[in-house]
């Protein structure tokens, strides 16, 4: 008579295994990117230039330009929880002086600076709440998942600025309905 040592225990414990490793790695455990696509909307309507900075706490920011018919396109993200900064300064066509207010967070650089003439600026500037281009202040999250996930950002006029517009005559701040 032949003694075999017995296959079962050890396939058990490489089942038990499988099953354990399986579901963590389907999770996202250990990391994994996503990458994001939509269009950027301000009070319904695509924005036609700026740019969109998603801040990920202790891994470098990804930021990307919005595209002339409100778009947008991102490289890989690391998983989980951003923060989202949009900003338009960029496009203003009376330069640097409300642009300067607006900066890329530490360690970026704006991604896409317009190169177009002034007429192609005034065409795609629109003004925002600033609020949405400070990374403390900004109230856009999302948790990015892995692989390719649409999204679009939808940003809102905020508290006197963008509700009501301001046209300056002579000096004089108008308030317009």
């Amino acid at each position: 008579m032949r003694l075999s040592a017995s296959p079962g225990p050890r396939r058990w414990w490489g089942l038990l295994a499988l099953a354990l490793l399986v579901p963590l790695a389907a999770s996202g455990c250990g990391g994994g990117t996503g990458a994001l696509s939509g269009t950027v909307y301000y009070d319904g309507k695509p924005l036609k230039g700026g740019n969109v900075t998603f801040l990920v706490t202790g891994k470098p920011s990804i930021s990307t330009k919005i595209n002339e018919d409100g778009t947008y396109k991102t490289e890989p993200i690391a998983v989980g929880p951003v923060k989202i900064c949009v900003e338009t300064e960029s496009w203003n066509p009376r330069g640097k002086t409300m642009g300067s207010l607006v900066k890329p967070p530490p360690g970026q650089k704006s991604p896409a600076a317009p190169s177009g003439s002034g007429a192609e600026m005034v065409k795609r500037y629109v003004p925002i709440p600033l609020i949405y281009g400070d990374p403390e202040k900004t109230p856009l999250t999302y948790t990015v998942t892995s692989g390719r996930q649409p999204y679009d950002i939808k940003l809102e006029p905020v508290g006197g600025q963008g509700g009501k517009k301001t046209v300056v005559l002579s000096r004089r701040p108008v308030d317009e309905a």
